[in-house]
């Protein structure tokens, strides 16, 4: 069977996303030292969850790993909480241009993964996981 083109799409934003939230690890490391971000630890730590859990995503679709289906449905539920939890920490740096570009950025990975998780319960990637 031909990976389907839901897939492809799926995992490219997904190693896309990964990327953009590294980069922001890396810029809150930086930042800390000059600027004071409140609740510092708990932003890397989000946007470490987030990068583990896209790629795990990314893993088990390209590997068509059926037996974790259930177990990326739940960790895209979890990243869904805690990139709202993210949404209402940026909050506070909202006139800054950090802020509203964090807060776009996780609004974006926020409607993506409402998509994930409607394709992952759809009759598309069933056929797609258990070559039906």
């Amino acid at each position: 069977m031909i990976m389907p083109t839901a897939i492809k799409v799926i995992s490219s934003l997904s190693i896309m996303f990964t990327s953009i939230f590294a980069a922001n690890v890396m810029f809150i490391n930086k930042s800390q030292l000059s600027l004071s971000i409140t609740g510092a630890p708990l932003l890397i730590f989000i946007n470490l969850f987030a990068i583990g859990v896209l790629v795990v995503l990314t893993f088990v679709l390209l590997l068509r790993a059926s037996r974790f289906v259930g177990f990326v449905r739940v960790l895209v539920y979890a990243l869904l909480l805690v990139l709202g939890l993210d949404v209402l920490l940026m909050l506070k740096y909202l006139t800054e241009g950090y802020g509203i570009l964090t807060i776009l950025l996780n609004v974006v990975v926020i409607v993506f993964l409402i998509g994930v998780r409607g394709y992952l319960n759809s009759g598309h990637a069933l056929r797609y996981f258990w070559r039906e």
